[in-house]
């Protein structure tokens, strides 16, 4: 049985090996049929996206199975490894950065389905890299975890648009 879900920008993008920003240029210039779901992000139909490939000549297998990319970004060594070891269990491709420069040069190198992201890290606070990485995708998924809730850093990284506590 094949596999019938509809895509996300982000899946196109991996895909094609383009930003998501790309995607969302397409879809808002028509040359892609997207529908937004409850929060505002797209998804295509597989069928739509295999007659964009066709209509521009494009040669992509959708058949291949990708693992689900997921970039855990915490300074506390235990945490990141609770999260890979529960992440790897389930089949995800887990990437792992223990500070805001890493996690910025792992974004600009790597597309990633979801992003758990520490708030108070050493060197780029996590407020700077949540912004840096919702300027390049915009529809990045990203969990912001701390274990202060309350603290400045937090409530400066939730102006920076969409994620969870």
């Amino acid at each position: 049985m094949t596999d019938e879900r509809p895509l996300s920008t982000g899946d196109i993008a991996r895909l094609l090996h383009v930003t998501a920003v790309a995607v969302l240029r397409w879809i808002r210039a028509g040359k892609v049929k997207a529908y937004r779901v409850p929060g505002g992000r797209y998804r295509i139909a597989r069928d739509e996206f295999r007659k964009f490939l066709a209509d521009n000549k494009i040669p992509v297998t959708l058949d291949v199975p990708t693992p689900r990319r997921v970039l855990v970004v915490d300074d506390e060594a235990p945490v990141r490894d609770a999260f890979e070891a529960a992440l790897r269990a389930k089949g995800y491709e887990v990437v792992l950065a223990s500070d805001g420069r890493q996690a910025l040069r792992q974004i600009r190198q790597d597309g990633f389905d979801l992003i758990f992201l520490d708030i108070l890290l050493p060197g780029v606070e996590g407020a700077s890299v949540l912004k840096a990485l919702k300027r390049r995708d915009p529809e990045a998924l990203v969990v912001l975890i701390t274990g202060h809730p309350y603290h400045d850093e937090t409530l400066t990284a939730l102006e920076h648009g969409p994620a969870m506590l």
